[in-house]
């Protein structure tokens, strides 16, 4: 018959009566202790004290006498049958029933694994010790089986409520993190597989934002009448503003909108802009981004769906649905392909007298002026969001009214004489000077912008180069191509350009600005736009 222990004491509160068959081997791999994380220095002693008991309990315990087995060829009753000892599978912090097979074990061998008491513990320790316990009542308690060689059933206790509430916490905060907000749309799940609850990789470094609002899709946007900003500013407390160069760490949210205008119809008929809209969008998509209507919008003139024309009311609408529900570590991507023009700014505040102007489809109700940008994409973005546009137009170079001008034989930036600062990150690659035009190029396979290409072909050689090192990339490959225009690189942040690095995804910086909006510090003349006006208007 299969021997057992004789009223081994498990350690639970209860202190029941158990009758438990367990060999000393795996009773001593039962109580190894779960590993603990962020203990206390008098924990960690404590632990280890109780380690060395155990182990020398252990080591001191003589082993059980096996049962005597007759020879192979002898005939042996039912009753002298002894089952090989194996343990299926047990899993510990799950309430299910395991089927376990274990040979007996003298009753001193639970006796001497009782962890011995220790006094004057801390409130903490006790804590810790009825951890143990827990433990070591799953490890040890067992029924006895019905018969020799049949199977007994194993009923582990439920997870600890402590325990279970952390698990649910994380788990929540993992959701919050990866997939966005729990209620909303996905970029695709990005947490990892958590169906190993006993797993030891820390989760990535990411910001928790249990408040981030859901990104609305273009289908549903409705937008809201436009609004300027006024000339005013705004002073931002010292703790919100940041002078190292850390980046803010991305939330792995993207949205982009995609603007591609060839004029069919128009005395200036353009050939590559939507070509440029499409090469762009693969970019995109080769580098994380989702394409769908709530992550990315494509306005061309090819379109047979009203909504995704580029109106005027379309792109203003579209700048609407860009920023919507931004939050810290959003990344945001703009790029226009069409015509650019100029207008008098009546204003004073550009120092060529001048406001920069993008062309919608019906140009004829009016265009787009680089002050109705900048209130729409750019002043609204909170620090930490991330906004990369690209302007493959004429007259392009300070098309956003961005505040820092990037020289490129000095390596410096130049502060705007009226600036206009905001608190997002946003950077501007143009085309072309504020006086240049801009080509429409024909290429071999396709047409296409000159800019939008270079921007492509430089990026794709070197995805993560620091500004200075892009920008001569960008304009090698116009040179390359005998282009004369040059590409013109401004910014919101006075970002540290030698040790920057420029990313699709990544490389958020937050803000440093200590004031934010218009400032007026020289009323300039108006001016006038003389030959360089857009000649659709000739």
């Amino acid at each position: 018959t299969t021997p057992k222990i004789d009223e081994a004491h498990s350690q639970n509160a209860a202190g029941d009566d158990v009758e438990v068959h367990a060999a000393p081997s795996v009773a001593t791999q039962n109580h190894q202790q779960q590993p603990t994380f962020n203990q206390h220095p008098a924990h960690q002693k404590h632990q280890s004290h109780q380690n060395h008991q155990y182990h020398a309990m252990a080591m001191s315990a003589p082993q059980a006498s096996a049962p005597e087995l007759p020879p192979k060829d002898s005939t042996v009753s039912q009753d002298h049958k002894v089952t090989t000892p194996k343990i299926d599978e047990v899993q510990s912090h799950n309430n299910t029933s395991v089927d376990v097979e274990v040979p007996a074990a003298p009753s001193v061998a639970t006796q001497n694994h009782q962890p011995q008491s220790t006094s004057n513990q801390q409130p903490s320790h006790q804590t810790h010790q009825s951890q143990q316990n827990h433990h070591h009542a799953m490890a040890t308690s067992a029924p006895q089986a019905s018969a020799p060689g049949q199977t007994p059933k194993i009923d582990i206790p439920e997870r600890p409520d402590h325990i279970a509430a952390a698990f649910e916490r994380i788990k929540l905060q993992n959701a919050a993190a990866y997939d966005e907000n729990p209620n909303t749309e996905g970029q695709g799940s990005l947490v990892p597989d958590r169906s190993d609850e006993h797993s030891t990789v820390a989760p990535p470094p990411v910001l928790l934002r249990p408040n981030q609002t859901p990104w609305q899709s273009w289908e549903s946007f409705r937008g809201y009448p436009f609004k300027e900003v006024p000339l005013a500013t705004t002073d931002i407390p010292s703790n919100e503003v940041y002078n190292d160069a850390s980046n803010v760490i991305a939330s792995g949210r993207r949205k982009a909108l995609l603007i591609g205008i060839n004029y069919a119809e128009s005395p200036a008929p353009l050939q590559g802009c939507v070509n440029d809209a499409k090469n762009i969008k693969n970019l995109l998509i080769e580098n994380g981004f989702t394409d769908d209507p709530t992550h990315m919008v494509m306005l061309t003139d090819e379109e047979q769906n009203s909504k995704y024309l580029p109106t005027k009311a379309n792109i203003r609408r579209g700048f609407q649905w860009l920023t919507q529900g931004v939050s810290e570590g959003d990344v945001l991507f703009l790029h226009f392909s069409g015509h650019g023009s100029q207008v008098s700014d009546e204003a004073g505040m550009e120092e060529d007298g001048l406001n920069e102007t993008i062309l919608p489809m019906d140009y004829q109700k009016g265009q787009i002026t680089d002050d109705m940008i900048w209130s729409s994409v750019v002043y609204p973005l909170p620090s930490g969001v991330k906004l990369t546009v690209v302007m493959d137009c004429c007259h392009s170079g300070t098309g956003l009214d961005l505040p820092f001008d990037y020289e490129p034989y000095t390596g410096r930036w130049v502060e705007e004489t009226n600036p206009a600062h905001s608190k997002g990150h946003v950077v501007l690659f143009a085309s072309c000077e504020d006086a240049e035009t801009s080509a429409d190029a024909i290429g071999k396979y396709q047409a296409g912008g000159a800019m939008t290409q270079s921007f492509i072909l430089a990026y794709k050689e070197n995805p993560m180069p620091k500004y200075p090192e892009f920008m001569a990339a960008i304009h090698g490959h116009l040179i390359d191509r005998h282009f004369k225009q040059r590409p013109q690189l401004t910014s919101s942040q006075e970002l540290d350009t030698k040790n920057s690095r420029f990313s699709l995804i990544e490389g958020i910086q937050p803000n440093k600005n200590r004031t934010i909006g218009r400032i007026q510090r020289k009323k300039i003349r108006p001016g006038s736009t003389g030959d360089r006006r857009n000649f659709l208007f000739r």
